[in-house]
């Protein structure tokens, strides 16, 4: 089940005098953010406020939305779209109150998982390594790279064991990277561990997520390297 924290009021304390009360008794306005607080440019993120009266107890009042920065938009309902990568902020209103102001990050949108370079190798086993996995992660609003985006490597055969005979750089057997400012991951490779058995062959399967989970299309493509 997703919780979602709540932000402070913007009058932290209900109960103080000198508050003005707007419509309905309604002297606060509380907003719910999802988390993680961003949205990906061209995708759609939904803010709830809670209108509080003066013993800080839910009432109902007619909220309205504003967004101020470009990067973003925000429809009466507190639904928020991503129009350009940066920071937005937005507050909810009623009447002359408002919330505080909520900051969002709009990120560019991972549209698709590329496998750079040969995705089948053969390779002499005592060469130690299968070169650059390299991959690219890239947006189509608009197109370019997408930046820091983790992407994940994870050896899918042969099945890790006390003997898995090859790991990833780094000796893992699955590792998150980030790619750089041109979209790309480079660096991963697959390692033959010194001393252990040589295998025939390995798969490394890639993979990346949206911001609220979805996987990016083209994760689950294999680089497969084969050893003579």
């Amino acid at each position: 089940m997703t919780r979602w924290p709540r932000l402070l009021p913007v009058l932290a304390v209900l109960s103080c005098s000198g508050l003005d009360q707007g419509e309905g008794g309604v002297v606060a306005l509380e907003v719910e953010v999802p988390v993680p607080p961003t949205v990906e440019v061209g995708d759609t993120l939904q803010l709830h406020a809670i209108a509080l009266d003066a013993n800080g107890d839910p009432v109902d009042a007619a909220i309205s939305w504003t967004a101020a920065d470009p990067t973003l938009t925000v429809n009466a309902t507190g639904l928020v779209t991503g129009v350009s990568p940066g920071n937005g902020r937005v507050q909810a209103r009623e009447g002359s109150l408002a919330s505080n102001v909520v900051s969002l990050g709009v990120v560019a949108r991972a549209d698709t998982l590329l496998l750079v370079g040969d995705s089948i190798r053969t390779i002499p086993v005592d060469s130690g390594n299968s070169g650059d996995l390299v991959t690219e992660l890239r947006t189509f609003t608009p197109e370019g790279p997408v930046d820091g985006h983790a992407v994940t490597y994870d050896i899918t055969s042969p099945v890790g064991g006390t003997t898995p005979g090859v790991t990833l750089t780094g000796g893992a057997q699955t590792a998150t990277v980030s790619t750089g400012i041109d979209g790309t991951v480079v660096g991963m490779r697959l390692i033959h561990v010194p001393g252990q058995p040589p295998v025939d062959s390995a798969v490394v399967t890639v993979s990346a997520e949206r911001t609220r989970g979805a996987p990016v299309p083209g994760s689950g493509q294999r680089f497969v390297i084969r050893f003579e």
